[in-house]
């Protein structure tokens, strides 16, 4: 499924600090998909993909390696194509805030 974003250009990612970066911006992109929360957590790579976000196969290895849950493959087509075709009103919801797991102080 694509997703419309015709006011915003195509994020091309070239490496892990570019998308700290853009971190912001991808987040909002995340949030304005219905259930973009759950598809995240269930194909990162897909949903930022059809969120206009480019992630160069350099940046996506430095992702991985970062944070390699989130960034993995996962292999769940189905679940994927039957939450991203459901209606966003789940008792469950997931807010995304950032990308990547923060440290605490």
């Amino acid at each position: 499924m694509k997703y419309d974003h015709a006011e915003s250009a195509a994020l091309k990612i070239s490496s892990l600090q570019e998308l700290l970066d853009h971190e912001g911006e991808i987040v909002r992109r995340i949030r304005a998909i219905p259930n973009g929360g759950q598809l995240l957590l269930l194909d990162p790579q897909r949903l930022l993909k059809e969120a206009g976000v480019e992630i160069a196969p350099a940046a996506l290895q430095d992702c991985q390696a970062a944070q390699p849950e989130l960034f993995a493959s996962t292999g769940r087509e189905h679940a994927y194509e039957a939450v991203a075709r459901s209606r966003p009103e789940h008792e469950i919801r997931i807010r995304v805030k950032g990308l990547f797991r923060r440290r605490r102080a």
